[in-house]
């Protein structure tokens, strides 16, 4: 495919995206020194570097002008996005007083139902919740467990497990 003269290969927005990520990565890794040393900060640590690295490749990639180029934004509901983020916003204030899986499950929810394009069915209504049910305990369990993540307890009462 031809390259028309016009076409900007720079890729503006993602670089921006990138830097801000790098910036994002910065701010964590600031806030895990008041995490103690071992297990507990691998992960995280790792999920920034390897953030902050992969943006920075982009970044590399758009000044060299490599990047596809830039095309129109997908139509899309402005207000489903909003409902997006501000379920990710509320979960995660949430998280110190209601508990990792109880936020999980409720940000799950709240996202399933804003993002939720396809008409609702019984089998849909069934599988769907069950499955986020499952995927927020499989993450408390392997956070918690195998990575040794100190993950928020709820503040107001106490889980069973």
């Amino acid at each position: 495919m031809a390259r028309t003269p016009d076409e900007d290969r720079h890729d503006v927005r993602g670089t921006l995206g990138g830097v801000l990520f790098i910036a994002v990565g910065l701010i964590g890794w600031w806030d895990l020194r008041d995490v103690p040393d071992g297990p507990a900060v691998v992960f995280p640590h790792t999920v920034l570097g390897l953030m902050m690295a992969f943006s920075g490749l982009l970044i590399v990639r758009n000044l060299v002008g490599l990047a596809s180029p830039e095309s129109r934004a997908a139509p899309g509901s402005v207000s489903r996005r909003v409902g997006l983020i501000v379920a990710m916003v509320l979960g995660t204030l949430a998280m110190p007083f209601i508990g990792f899986v109880l936020a999980g499950l409720v940000s799950y929810l709240a996202i399933m139902s804003v993002a939720m394009y396809e008409r609702w069915t019984w089998s849909r209504c069934a599988v769907y919740p069950l499955a986020g049910f499952i995927v927020v305990l499989g993450f408390y369990f392997v956070f918690q467990g195998f990575f040794q993540v100190p993950l928020p307890d709820a503040s107001l009462f106490v889980l069973p497990f």
